[in-house]
């Protein structure tokens, strides 16, 4: 699956930006981006900060999330019907799922901010009929009580303490009928959230089917982090606004796929942690694997394993080798 945007998306965004001065824009996404670097909630609180934030952080997001969805669906034996996207902005993940899951017949998405769940009601008349008629609900993590074949929470958690992210994983694992899907900033305080609520799922009795291997405590410690990241072609608009040339941005990602107990999971025999090392001797691989992090080398003078990994980049499942321990 490609991160870009669907087509209808990326026309729809595109027209949100003809409706404001550039310059608003540009000022907009600057605070925006201030924001996101210092660990800052999304404050947005005019029209137009909604729109720099749609323009500047749904083809990152939803880059992410399509990444996630593409690993559930390789990991999880799942069919979902029904999605709930909760602390969903502007839907952006929601537009994810409806692509990686075509056969999706409904959503309910819910946020607390009005402004985003108008723009993402306004973008969704481009989408699919599960978006066409999703339900929009204002309202927090405490507030649902109807539950989902697949429930999602992109880009949420880092806004809260590890402690209360825990408490809300628990929570959003419940309403889950098949997967439970988190999606976070890769940064040290995106992924802390994200690693406190992988423990957490694990106690509830989740079965974690991707990145990880298995279901060890993290084998991840400061100043280390489990992230991985995508690249994803630029908006002209995000271009203008940013007044950037480079046709395309990478967004870093740390995410937990979870299934409930009685579905099926096919986790990755081994992840690869961090790009690979090459040289003339081989490739190195930092790789978490079912027993915790280690690294394997692919000699160059073995031309089968080499011809089996030469592609293979962060984030990629590994498959061990029979003589390697797990």
């Amino acid at each position: 699956m490609s991160p870009a945007l669907p087509p209808a998306l990326r026309a729809a965004l595109e027209d949100l930006a003809g409706r404001f001065p550039g310059k608003d824009l540009a000022a907009a996404s600057l605070r925006l981006t201030e924001d996101y670097k210092a660990g800052r909630g999304s404050r947005l609180p005019a029209p137009v900060d909604v729109a720099a934030y749609a323009i500047a952080r749904m083809p990152a997001t939803y880059a992410a999330c399509a990444s996630a969805l593409a690993e559930a669906r390789e990991r999880v034996d799942a069919a979902p019907r029904t999605l709930l996207d909760i602390g969903c902005g502007p839907g952006t993940a929601a537009w994810a799922v409806t692509e990686a899951y075509p056969d999706l017949e409904s959503a309910t998405l819910v946020d607390t901010h009005p402004g985003m769940m108008a723009l993402g009601r306004d973008l969704a008349r481009s989408g699919p009929p599960a978006l066409l008629a999703a339900g929009w609900h204002r309202g927090g993590f405490g507030e649902v009580t109807a539950g989902a074949d697949m429930v999602v929470a992109s880009y949420a958690l880092n806004e809260v303490a590890p402690a209360e992210a825990a408490r809300i994983a628990r929570r959003l694992f419940s309403l889950a009928g098949q997967v439970l899907i988190l999606v976070e900033p890769g940064t040290p305080k995106g992924f802390s959230g994200l690693s406190a609520a992988r423990s957490a799922l694990v106690d509830a009795g989740a079965h974690i089917a991707a990145p990880c291997p298995g279901a060890i405590a993290c084998p991840a410690l400061a100043p280390d982090w489990c992230h991985f990241a995508v690249r994803l072609p630029r908006l002209r608009a995000h271009k203008a606004a940013k007044g950037a040339d480079v046709p395309f941005e990478d967004e870093p990602f740390s995410y937990l796929v979870v299934a409930k107990p009685g579905v099926t999971i096919m986790p990755a025999p081994a992840r690869i942690l961090r790009p690979p090392r090459a040289d003339k001797a081989g490739t190195a691989f930092s790789l978490c694997t079912p027993t915790g992090a280690r690294t394997t080398t692919v000699p160059s003078r073995d031309r089968d394993a080499h011809r089996l990994t030469r592609r293979l980049g962060w984030g990629d499942a590994f498959m061990l080798s029979p003589e390697d321990p797990p």
